[in-house]
């Protein structure tokens, strides 16, 4: 996570997982499984990028919510709603 907001990859990136010219927004956290990755933006949407298939671990459009925290496994994420709630 750079001081800008934007990421920072390197690495294998068989999967998506690693784009090498990185990721530009305004992210506030970023949390990386098995083959693929995810970051909060400023504004409590999420960002997920590599591997998304049958299981979904990456949905390529991002999630909208208010999150405030992300986590990510070998083959799952979740994300923390403002309200409490989570999201898997």
């Amino acid at each position: 996570l750079q001081r800008d907001g934007s990421i920072a990859c390197w690495g294998h990136n068989l999967r998506g997982e690693a784009p090498p010219d990185g990721v530009v927004g305004d992210f506030v956290a970023i949390a990386a499984g098995y083959f693929h990755s995810l970051a909060l933006r400023r504004d409590g949407r999420v960002a997920c990028w590599g591997l998304n298939d049958d299981d979904g671990q990456a949905p390529p459009d991002g999630v909208e919510g208010d999150f405030v925290a992300i986590a990510a496994g070998d083959f799952h994420s979740l994300a923390l709603r403002r309200d409490g709630r989570i999201a898997c």
